[in-house]
């Protein structure tokens, strides 16, 4: 066969061509790194996607068609399609709201991808009637960041501190096996550290100045008063609070929390103490002792007594309530009780040769907790709470989040 034929030249050709194809495949077939993601049903907890940040991808959610207008990045905006009615921007980041008029949706499992480029007849979004533009700037965005959906990886760490200028607890006491002063409060400031991650806290607290608001005194001893005072200490606690969606803004949270306490103290005791005189024989002239029978005398009066007390405390507690979040605040309403608690005492005063053991325990198992939080700065958070019940107290924390 001729090199010059033409079935010789259509073979070079169609070789030609090949090389040609090969060599241009890359741009024909370009890819582009950006994020892929799901959403989910805030109500029902449906999952739909995956979704790509990437200008002109079409997407179903539900019953509608959406296209992705532009894919600026670590934002979104979407538009109905054919309809061409816009929503966004967005922020691309798990726990995120993607509100989409009808539905709202938390962005879950987000996850970088290479995917290649859509066909130029796709990108061109031109004849799409764009029912009025939505602004450019990111409309704020409430971090879900305590949804059980977020992967255990997005989970965020808060770290800060809080301070409880005053703090009232109300005990019953009991004096040497007599029932004392009941619901009285032993009131105390504390500061301390905390840590969030997720939904798990763990905190260190410091205690200061501690004592008794009033005397521990059972109306049938000797004792005319006593008190707790100069009280120190530290105590550990830590827990998990789930929640539970129940709606866009609403949250059910379920939990437990431990605490352990060590505390020191000063008893000071005013009380009648008895003290014994006994007479000594009269001597005679002659030297020998009188026929007088010796004779004991008893007096009374009141005395101070100082003594130390250590008050070491652990308690099992269940949570229940419901939290409120908007984009930046939120509020929420808290009960807790007990399931467990062990309040031991090792002190004890004496009078008049007897050792009057003091011990207490917590008046009732219920505290109520109001709580209200707000991002002031993107990390900053500052959580204000009181709690009522068998502890009365404010507490104010400030977190940095990471």
């Amino acid at each position: 066969m001729s090199m010059n034929s033409p079935l010789s030249r259509g073979w070079r050709l169609s070789g030609i061509a090949v090389f040609l194809l090969l060599l241009l495949q890359p741009s024909l077939f370009a890819n582009q790194k950006t994020e892929r993601f799901w959403v989910q049903n805030t109500i029902t907890r449906e999952a739909f996607g995956p979704i790509v940040r990437q200008t002109g991808y079409r997407f179903q959610i539900q019953s509608e068609s959406f296209v992705v207008l532009d894919s600026s990045p670590g934002h979104i905006r979407v538009a109905t399609y054919p309809g061409g009615k816009p929503f966004g921007p967005f922020r691309i980041a798990n726990g995120q709201i993607l509100d989409l008029g009808t539905y709202a949706f938390t962005i879950i499992n987000v996850r970088t991808a290479e995917v290649p480029d859509l066909p130029p007849d796709l990108r061109d979004l031109t004849g799409l009637d764009i029912q009025g533009e939505p602004t450019r700037k990111p409309a704020p965005q409430r971090q879900q960041l305590v949804r059980r959906d977020v992967p255990i990886e997005e989970w965020p760490l808060r770290v800060g501190g809080w301070l409880e200028p005053s703090r009232k607890a109300k005990y019953d006491w009991t004096v040497g096996g007599y029932a004392g002063k009941k619901a009285l409060n032993l009131e105390s400031r504390r500061f301390g550290a905390r840590a969030e991650w997720g939904h798990a806290f763990l905190q260190l607290g410091f205690i200061l100045d501690s004592k008794q608001s009033g005397s521990l005194t059972p109306a049938v001893t000797a004792l005319d008063h006593l008190n707790l005072d100069g009280g120190s200490g530290f105590g550990i606690s830590g827990g998990w609070l789930q929640p539970f969606v129940l709606d866009e803004n609403w949250d059910l949270l379920v939990g437990a929390s431990f605490e352990w306490t060590s505390e020191s103290y000063d008893l000071n005791a005013q009380a009648l103490v008895r003290t014994e005189t006994t007479t000594q024989p009269a001597e005679t002239a002659d030297g020998e002792d009188a026929p007088v029978t010796p004779e004991t005398i008893y007096s009374y009066e009141y005395r101070s007594i100082t003594s130390s007390l250590d008050l070491s405390e652990r308690f099992l507690s269940a949570i229940a309530g419901v939290e409120y979040h908007e984009d930046i605040w939120g509020g929420r309403a808290l009960l807790r009780a007990d399931l467990f608690s062990d309040v031991s005492t090792s002190g004890s005063v004496e009078i008049n040769g007897k050792a009057l053991s003091v011990s207490g325990d917590r008046s009732h198992p219920i505290v109520v907790e109001f709580g209200a939080w707000c991002y002031l700065l993107d990390p900053l958070r500052i959580d204000l709470c009181a709690q009522l019940g068998s502890i009365q107290t404010i507490r104010l924390s400030v977190f940095w989040e990471f």
